[in-house]
């Protein structure tokens, strides 16, 4: 595992683990994982986010465009779209159970070490412990 530190704490991931967990994977706007109209924009568009937000993503392993649990929460006054999603990733936050917000451009990034049952149905069966759940909150743009 490799090791990062966030927010002063240790985040243990493997990310080799991840990588080949998510490449076998549907887009989120693909049939086979949700398709509807705001995943579909949700994949298109968070490809063109900061290089910053996109360096956070890939640091772990994770292909922003897959596996997330993903919401169009509202249109913004500025015309941007306020989105919401929840990855997962092989790895362990020691000691804490969960990182504060971490904010980087225009996205918000929430850490936590997953304890639930894996019989969720928003974490792929392929996926084994020690898992960390990512919430993002992010605005996107509209024009993409």
């Amino acid at each position: 595992m490799e090791q990062f530190i966030l927010n002063g704490q240790i985040v243990n991931v493997d990310v080799q683990k991840t990588k080949d967990l998510y490449k076998e994977l549907p887009l989120v706007s693909e049939k086979e994982h949700c398709g509807c109209s705001d995943c579909a924009y949700y994949a298109k568009a968070i490809v063109h986010t900061t290089p910053a937000i996109q360096q956070f993503f890939e640091q772990f392993g994770l292909d922003p465009r897959k596996e997330a649990e993903v919401w169009r929460a509202c249109k913004n006054d500025d015309g941007t779209y306020y989105y919401v999603a929840d990855y997962h990733f092989i790895g362990e936050i020691p000691n804490v159970r969960e990182l504060d917000w971490i904010d980087i451009d225009d996205a918000s990034f929430g850490l936590t070490n997953h304890t639930g049952s894996l019989t969720s149905p928003m974490i792929p069966e392929t996926f084994t412990p020690p898992i960390i759940e990512m919430a993002v909150k992010i605005n996107l743009r509209s024009d993409i």
